[in-house]
């Protein structure tokens, strides 16, 4: 179990079924400390709103709700369709490749892409799910520069447990992460309450590799919750 999940879907992202107060709801009921709820940005259809980003405030006592989006790359590199006015509202900020961005580019081509996109949007904290097999990366490069920029890579339990992305390649990231000492958060990606807080397909791989969890921003509350101070700053 995740005891800070950054990583979840309410309704307002379209894919997902769930209010943020469902969602939390669950959270609480599992014992976690805190749940993101980031929502996918305005590429993908996510209805994202002011009353939830200005207004909203832990509406179910006992589990910490954390503001947040799952944005796209922009049109132009190094854009991103974040909407800029509640990033100063958000706890957590990730950013990731989806189907608004051609596929069959070579790994270097989206690795650049992400790479320059971290650069132009400092309030970008976690890349999520590097390992697509649509979206491929030079996963050595992309670690080394996430390690170096102060960010972290997402190991997405939801893409493992749905069969969405190979083993082979999953492994390939946590030995690449584990070589270039890059921070990583453990998230479920849930869409429903069932996945909320799950790490059953990622830890188990995680533990075969022998990963560190040292490396793991989220192994425990107090450390999420320092991670997402540190990371406040940039998005003042």
């Amino acid at each position: 179990m995740i005891p800070v999940d950054l990583h979840s879907h309410s309704l307002f992202s379209g894919c997902g079924v769930h209010t943020v107060v469902e969602l939390l709801t669950r959270a609480r009921e599992l014992g976690m400390a805190g749940l993101a709820v980031t929502d996918h940005g305005l590429a993908l259809g996510g209805r994202l709103n002011s009353v939830f980003f200005e207004r909203l405030q832990d509406p179910v006592p006992g589990v910490r709700l954390l503001k947040g989006v799952e944005a796209n790359l922009g049109a132009e590199r190094g854009s991103t369709d974040f909407p800029i006015e509640y990033v100063r509202y958000c706890d957590i900020a990730l950013i990731g490749i989806h189907t608004n961005t051609p596929r069959g580019l070579p790994a270097s081509e989206y690795t650049d892409l992400m790479l320059a996109t971290l650069v132009a949007n400092p309030f970008l904290d976690v890349v999520t799910h590097p390992n697509s097999a649509d979206y491929p990366h030079d996963l050595p490069r992309l670690a080394a520069g996430v390690r170096d920029l102060g960010r972290a890579i997402e190991l997405n339990n939801s893409k493992v447990a749905l069969s969405r992305i190979g083993h082979e390649v999953t492994q390939a990231l946590l030995a690449t992460c584990m070589s270039e000492a890059c921070p990583v958060v453990v998230s479920s990606d849930a869409h429903t309450l069932n996945e909320i807080g799950c790490d059953d397909a990622i830890r188990p791989m995680m533990a075969a590799a022998r990963f560190p969890e040292e490396l793991v921003l989220n192994r425990n509350a107090q450390e999420a919750f320092a991670f997402i101070e540190r990371r406040r700053a940039f998005k003042r």
